[in-house]
């Protein structure tokens, strides 16, 4: 653990080397037809989240060697550059992004266990959040292998994805949501984890009841809320757009 009490970047490969093998053996099983299927992200086929994933973990191992070598290397060029990424690579055979996957992934990770211990603080250029630290990229991308492989619809749900993880997400969800303008005034209960209510905007609106993982699926838009229940009793409030 940090500090402040968050997953070291060692402590978090574990659980991504378990999720990249998930994420890869769903991948491997798809055929041509089946990866021109839409995803659960409107517009982009199973093929463009194959592609997005494996571009994300290039785009990690390029924050990674910035941070060891002191280079300004950005995660992307810029966010035109990503999506042609995407575009560029949708077309091609399931075999072919199956194996684009599986070897940007494992890459990701061989540069992860290697990186040495001083040089997680260093800050690098990350698309859209300017100078961070690159000890999110592991954290991140477990975030992108999982959520990405529900989006797949291959039957791999929020409640699938790790305890653990959905417990931090789920805190950095509400907090993010907290401070949005756009969030409604929501109290979040989760009935497991022992975790204190979340509140989102001014924290005076309907409480939201559920498990973590059925909480953090709506909040997502990974699910439309199954499983969850309101107080006073009346449907789901509308959530902005999930940020991740």
């Amino acid at each position: 653990m940090t500090t402040d009490g968050t997953p070291t970047p060692a402590a978090l490969l574990p659980a991504l080397r378990t999720s990249v093998e998930l994420l890869l053996a769903s991948a491997t099983a798809l055929g041509d037809g089946d990866v021109r299927a839409p995803s659960l992200l409107e517009g982009w086929s199973r093929a463009h989240v194959l592609t997005h994933v494996a571009r994300s973990a290039d785009s990690r191992c390029r924050l990674l060697a910035a941070a060891r070598t002191g280079a300004d290397v950005p995660q992307y060029a810029d966010e035109a550059h990503r999506e042609r990424e995407i575009e560029a690579g949708a077309d091609r055979p399931a075999a072919e992004l199956a194996k684009d996957l599986g070897t940007a992934l494992h890459r990701f990770l061989e540069a992860a266990a290697d990186h040495p211990e001083d040089a997680w603080d260093v800050p690098v250029r990350w698309l859209g959040g300017g100078l961070r630290p690159v000890r999110g990229a592991v954290g991140s991308m477990l975030r992108e292998v999982e959520v990405h492989h529900t989006d797949l619809r291959t039957g791999h749900l929020p409640a699938d994805w790790p305890p653990s993880f959905v417990a931090r997400e789920l805190t950095a969800t509400a907090a993010e949501l907290g401070g949005r303008v756009d969030a409604p005034g929501l109290v979040l209960h989760a009935e497991d984890g022992g975790a204190p209510p979340y509140r989102t905007g001014d924290g005076n609106g309907p409480r939201v009841m559920g498990r973590q993982a059925d909480l953090l699926g709506w909040l997502t838009g990974r699910t439309a809320g199954e499983g969850l229940k309101v107080d006073p009793p009346g449907p789901l409030p509308a959530v902005p757009a999930w940020r991740s």
